[in-house]
C-alpha cells in the first residue's frame, strides 16, 4: 500500500465537528472520512494508469485456466511490460498455479514410470525446462522490486528534505514584514508543497501538522491585501467545490481499488487547498464529507457483494472437496477402475479452478485439505496393492500401444493419399468415390494414441474439406466458364478462316501457331457444344496447315540457309553454327520428354473415353509437339548439310 493510503485509517463514519467553525477542518477530521474495516488492495502511486487495476481483477478469474506453457509466458510478458506493483500481484496469483501444475506433471510421469514396471525409489524426473524459465521471470522480478523500493525510499529521503525546507521559508515568511509579494511567495510555496509527493511514514503527520499550524498563524497575522486575501479564498472554494463534484461522480465508479485510489486523491488535493470564505467553512466541508462517506458505503456495499460470491465460491469448492474426499481412500487391483478414477480426480481439479476465489481467511485451509485428499489419491495408486495387478496390466498397455501404433500408420497413409487427392484432382467423380471409401478406412482402423489423435484426425479431415471445397467451386463456375470458351474457339475457328482466305503465306505459321496456343489454353466447353466445335477447329486447323506447308517450307529453308551463311562469315562462325546445331537437337529432345511425360498421363485414363476432355487436351498437345519437332528436324537437316557443304567452317 502506497503512502497516499496511510493516512486512511478505519474508523467509524462519524462527523466530526470542528473545534472552531470558521476554521479549516483538522487532520482528525480528514480522516474520519476513512471506511469502516474497508479492504484494500495495493494500490500504485497516483500518476499510474488507473483503468490497470480494473483489468487486473477482472483477469484473475482466468489465470487458473492457462496450461504451463502459458503461464509461462505470461510470467516472461509481464516481468518486462507491466507495472511492477502490477506484476508482483500477478505472479502471487500465478505462482501456487504453476507449482500445482508442476506437482501434477511431476506425479503423472511418476503413475507411468511405475505402471511400465518401474521402482518408485530409482524414479527421476527430468523438467522440460519450464520450471527454470518460470522462475528466471520470477528472479527478475524480485530483483526490480528491490531497485524500486530502494529507489522509493530514496525518493522519500529526498521529498523530506524538500517538504522540510518549504517550511523553513514559510517561517522566514512569518518572521519578516508583510508585504504583497510575500502572499505571493507564500501561494509560491503552497504550489511547490503540493508538487512533492511521497515521505517516509513515520514524518507524514508531523509535517502535515508544521504545515498546516504555519499556513494558520500566516493567515491569522494577515492584515494587508484584504481584497486579495478574500480573492483567494473564493478561488479555493471553487476548487473545494468542484473536488465535491468529482467525490459525487466516483459514487457510480464499480471498481472498489479505482474508487479509493481516486478519492484518496481528491483527498490530498483537499488538504492542499488552502482556506475559502469563513461564512462558507462548515458548509463546503460538510458536503464533502457527506459525499465521501456515500463512495465509502459503495465501496462496502461492493465489498459486501465481492464476500458473497466468494461464500458461494466456497460452498462450490467445499462440494468438489467433498468429492475428492471420496476417492482419498480407494484402492483396487483393477486397471480399468483405475483409469476411470484417475480421469474423474483429474476433472475435479479443473472444477476447483475455474470456481474462483473464497475467502481470504480460508483460502489456503480449504486448498489444502483438498490437495491433500488428492494426493493421498495418488499415493494409494502407487501402493501395495499395484504389485498385484501391474504384471497384467504392463503386458495389456503394450498391446494397446502396439495396435495404435499401427492404426496411425494406416492413418497417415490415409492422410497422404487425400492430401495427394486435394493437392492435384484429376478426375472429379472418381476420386469422390475414393476419397468417401477412404473416409470408411478411416472409422474401421480404430484408435491411435491419444496425444495425436485431434492432430491427426485434422490433417485428415483438412485434405477432405480441401478436396470438396475446390470440387463445389469447380462445378459452381464451370457452367459459365465454359460458355465463355466456346465463345472464345468461336472467334478462333473465325480466325483460321481468315488464315485460309490468304493468297501469301508469310508468318503463317506463327500465325497459326498462336491460335493453336490460344485454343490449347481456352479450356473445356458445353458437352453439347465439344464434339461440334473441335471437328470445325480441326478440319480448319489441317487445311490451313496443308496449303501453306510446302510455301512455308521453302521460306524457312532459305531463311536458314542465309542466317548461316552469315554465321559461317562472322568471327567464329564454325563454333556459333554447331551451338545452332546443339539447341535444336537439345529442343527436339526436349520435345519428346514432354510427348512422353504426356503419353504417361493419358495411362491415367486408360478406361476413359477418348471424350474425355482432359484426354482431348493431352492428345493436342502431343500433335502440337510432333509438329514442332518436325520443322526442329527439318531444321536440323538443313544445319548439317550446309556443314557437309562447307567443310572449312
Amino acid at each position: 500500500m502506497t503512502e497516499e493510503m496511510n493516512n486512511l485509517e478505519p474508523t467509524n463514519l462519524v462527523e466530526t465537528t470542528p473545534t472552531t467553525p470558521s476554521e479549516e477542518p483538522t487532520e482528525a477530521e480528514m480522516n474520519a472520512l476513512a471506511a469502516e474495516n474497508v479492504e484494500t488492495a495495493d494500490v500504485t502511486h497516483g500518476d499510474k494508469d488507473l483503468e490497470a487495476a480494473a483489468e487486473m481483477q477482472a483477469e484473475e478469474q482466468n489465470y487458473a485456466q492457462l496450461t504451463k506453457q502459458e503461464l509461462v509466458e505470461l510470467a516472461q510478458n509481464i516481468v518486462k511490460e507491466k507495472d511492477l506493483t502490477e506484476v508482483s500481484h500477478i505472479f502471487k496469483l500465478i505462482k501456487p498455479i504453476f507449482e500445482q501444475l508442476l506437482a501434477d506433471e511431476r506425479t503423472l510421469a511418476l503413475n507411468a514410470f511405475v505402471e511400465a514396471g518401474g521402482n518408485k525409489d530409482d524414479f527421476s524426473y527430468k523438467s522440460d525446462g519450464t520450471r527454470e524459465t518460470f522462475y528466471h521471470a520470477y528472479k527478475e522480478l524480485k530483483d526490480k522490486r528491490a531497485l524500486e523500493l530502494a529507489k522509493q525510499e530514496a525518493e522519500r529521503q529526498s521529498n523530506l528534505g524538500k517538504k522540510e525546507n518549504l517550511l523553513k521559508e514559510i517561517q522566514k515568511l512569518l518572521d519578516e514584514e508583510e508585504t504583497p509579494e510575500s502572499f505571493k511567495r507564500l501561494k509560491d510555496l503552497q504550489s511547490e508543497w503540493k508538487q512533492v509527493k511521497n515521505v517516509p511514514k513515520e514524518h507524514i503527520e508531523r509535517l502535515w501538522e508544521s504545515y498546516r499550524l504555519l499556513l494558520d498563524r500566516y493567515y491569522d497575522r494577515l492584515s494587508i491585501n484584504n481584497e486579495l486575501k478574500e480573492l483567494d479564498r473564493r478561488k479555493n472554494l471553487d476548487q473545494k467545490i468542484d473536488l465535491t463534484k468529482r467525490v459525487t461522480e466516483l459514487a457510480l465508479e464499480t471498481n472498489i481499488n479505482k474508487a479509493l485510489i481516486l478519492l484518496k486523491k481528491f483527498q490530498e488535493e483537499w488538504r492542499t487547498i488552502g482556506p475559502v470564505p469563513k461564512e462558507s467553512n462548515d458548509d463546503i466541508w460538510n458536503r464533502f464529507k457527506a459525499e465521501s462517506d456515500k463512495v465509502f458505503e459503495m465501496i462496502k456495499a461492493l465489498q459486501a457483494d465481492r464476500e458473497r460470491k466468494r461464500e458461494d465460491n466456497l460452498m462450490a469448492k467445499k462440494e468438489v472437496l467433498a468429492k475428492a474426499l471420496q476417492f482419498s481412500n480407494f484402492n483396487s487391483t483393477r486397471i480399468k477402475e483405475w483409469m476411470q478414477n484417475t480421469t474423474v480426480v483429474n476433472q475435479l481439479m479443473d472444477d476447483w479452478r475455474k470456481i474462483g476465489q473464497v475467502p481470504l481467511k480460508v483460502s489456503d485451509e480449504i486448498w489444502n485439505e483438498f490437495r491433500a485428499a488428492r494426493n493421498q489419491f495418488f499415493s494409494n495408486k502407487n501402493g501395495a496393492a499395484r504389485n498385484q495387478f501391474f504384471s497384467n496390466k504392463n503386458v495389456f498397455f503394450k498391446t494397446l500401444q502396439a495396435e495404435r501404433d499401427t492404426n496411425l500408420k494406416v492413418k497417415n497413409e490415409l492422410c497422404e493419399k487425400a492430401e495427394a487427392i486435394a493437392a492435384m484432382p484429376l478426375d472429379w467423380n472418381k476420386q469422390t468415390d475414393e476419397l468417401k471409401r477412404m473416409q470408411e478406412q478411416w472409422k474401421k482402423s480404430g484408435p491411435v494414441p491419444e496425444k495425436i489423435s485431434d492432430v491427426i484426425w485434422k490433417r485428415f479431415r483438412t485434405a477432405c474439406d480441401n478436396f470438396f471445397e475446390k470440387k463445389a467451386q469447380h462445378y459452381s463456375s464451370q457452367i459459365e466458364e465454359q460458355k465463355q470458351n466456346l465463345e472464345t474457339k468461336k472467334e478462333l475457328i473465325a480466325k483460321l478462316d481468315e488464315l485460309l482466305s490468304r493468297e501469301e503465306g508469310s508468318n503463317i505459321l506463327n500465325d497459326l501457331k498462336a491460335v493453336q496456343d490460344s485454343w490449347n489454353n481456352t479450356g473445356f466447353v458445353p458437352m453439347g457444344e465439344k464434339e461440334r466445335i473441335n471437328k470445325q477447329y480441326q478440319e480448319l486447323n489441317d487445311k490451313v496447315f496443308g496449303k501453306f506447308r510446302q510455301a512455308n517450307q521453302e521460306l524457312r529453308d532459305m531463311k536458314d540457309k542465309g542466317h548461316l551463311e552469315a554465321m559461317a562469315n562472322a568471327p567464329n562462325g564454325a563454333q556459333k553454327i554447331k551451338r545452332e546445331e546443339k539447341f535444336v537437337l537439345d529442343k527436339i529432345r526436349g520435345l519428346r520428354s514432354d510427348i512422353d511425360t504426356w503419353e504417361n498421363n493419358l495411362g491415367f485414363f486408360a478406361k476413359a473415353s477418348s471424350e474425355n476432355p482432359m484426354v482431348i487436351q493431352i492428345t493436342d498437345k502431343i500433335k502440337g509437339a510432333q509438329r514442332q519437332i518436325q520443322q526442329l528436324e527439318d531444321k536440323l537437316k538443313t544445319i548439317r548439310e550446309f556443314l557437309k557443304q562447307n567443310p572449312q567452317n
